[in-house]
């Protein structure tokens, strides 16, 4: 008598494929927020659906270590476990950005602990425009801080930069208010879970960044407050976000150094605000000028070649909301690095053909995404 599946049919059909999106916030679940493997589940595995069907071999334990390994396979701890709580989110209009979704910044993919899911309330289309510029600085800015924060803020944002920070007292949320006070889109990046606002005194400026930008966090609605990690934690996203950084005002051992350390990490310009030699809130900023870690930022102007804007407007209308990138255009961004790279290359590490390739690379550049050198040779913008 032959078993079932030796020549003859089964008698029950295969098992469904989970749903990708419950896929997703498993494994996000299964590995925590920040976790330095997360690069190297996506390299061993390509996705969350393949890491979920690879749950129980050797292979995947080696990429998630030991303790996720055993979380993975933990009876209530399954991607339909997950249907509810994406229900939730949906009915409170949480939008859920996983990896692979066109609206995922692409910037987060380049860094080895990127946060797998994303939660973002208003609208996440501006995570993937050029001109990010990260603003961060003491929560306790002396009035010299905060004049210099609404100034550069404003300039920068008349001029199209899209300000990044933290949500938080103090200088984050000057440069998010100048944004604000421009009409113009801020993306606010918060360590704490998404359903909170923190302060909670920010929860009115909080409503003005969804009406033109977003709010982002790796941290999901209805889990517990995370401390003090999750907004050092968060300092690793706003940096990753920004095409440079900017520091205002900042004590020598602060919480916002180490944004600086992350920015340095990633390889992304720094610049900082002069200072007195006698004020204590300078004396971080003055450190990264003496130590050459930083250029000096006066006005917006400064880090107008930087970021690629040219002189701002006297009235900008309000700008439009970009469009999602393409899948393509997507490909050709992740094959790309901070070096110039020539047709032939990028043909070879995206496999899209000659003639494609040059239309996206087209489109890219009228974007503002890359820059065209001389020889037919790209870089990111």
């Amino acid at each position: 008598m032959n078993r079932a599946g030796e020549g003859q049919l089964s008698l029950f059909p295969p098992e469904p494929a989970p749903d990708p999106l419950l896929c997703w916030l498993w494994l996000a679940g299964t590995l925590g927020a920040g976790s330095l493997r997360a690069g190297a589940v996506l390299d061993a595995f390509g996705g969350a659906q393949e890491a979920w069907e690879a749950r129980d071999t050797d292979a995947f334990a080696a990429a998630v270590g030991p303790a996720a390994a055993q979380r993975a396979c933990l009876p209530d701890n399954t991607p339909v476990h997950y249907s509810a709580f994406a229900r939730r989110c949906a009915a409170r209009r949480i939008r859920i950005l996983t990896y692979d979704d066109p609206d995922y910044p692409l910037a987060f993919s380049r860094i080895p602990d990127m946060p797998l899911v994303l939660y973002c309330t208003g609208d996440p289309r501006w995570l993937n425009e050029p001109a990010a510029v990260g603003m961060v600085g003491t929560r306790r800015p002396t009035e010299y801080g905060l004049r210099a924060a609404a100034d550069i803020g404003k300039g920068l944002a008349r001029a199209g930069a899209i300000i990044v920070s933290g949500l938080a007292d103090g200088l984050d949320s000057a440069g998010h208010r100048a944004a604000v006070g421009e009409n113009c889109p801020t993306i606010a990046v918060m360590g704490v879970p998404i359903d909170r606002t923190y302060p909670a005194a920010n929860r009115e400026l909080r409503r003005a960044i969804e009406q033109k930008g977003c709010v982002i966090s790796e941290y999901p609605p209805e889990s517990d407050a995370v401390g003090t990690v999750g907004f050092l934690q968060r300092n690793r996203l706003i940096a990753a976000l920004s095409g440079a950084l900017v520091v205002l005002e900042a004590k020598e051992k602060s919480g916002t150094m180490s944004t600086v350390a992350h920015a340095e990490r990633y390889g992304k310009p720094v610049f900082a605000l002069p200072g007195s030699i006698f004020s204590p809130a300078s004396a971080g900023t003055n450190a990264l000028l003496r130590d050459g870690r930083a250029k000096a930022v006066c006005t917006a102007e400064d880090l107008f070649g930087t970021l690629g804007l040219s002189a701002a407007r006297p009235a900008p209308p309000p700008k439009a909301a970009p469009q999602p990138l393409s899948e393509n255009e997507r490909l050709v961004l992740s094959c790309m690095s901070g070096r110039t790279q020539g047709i032939e290359e990028l043909g070879v590490r995206s496999g899209l053909p000659t003639a494609a390739l040059l239309g996206v690379l087209m489109r890219l550049e009228l974007s503002g995404r890359v820059t065209c050198l001389p020889g037919k040779r790209y870089i990111l913008r």
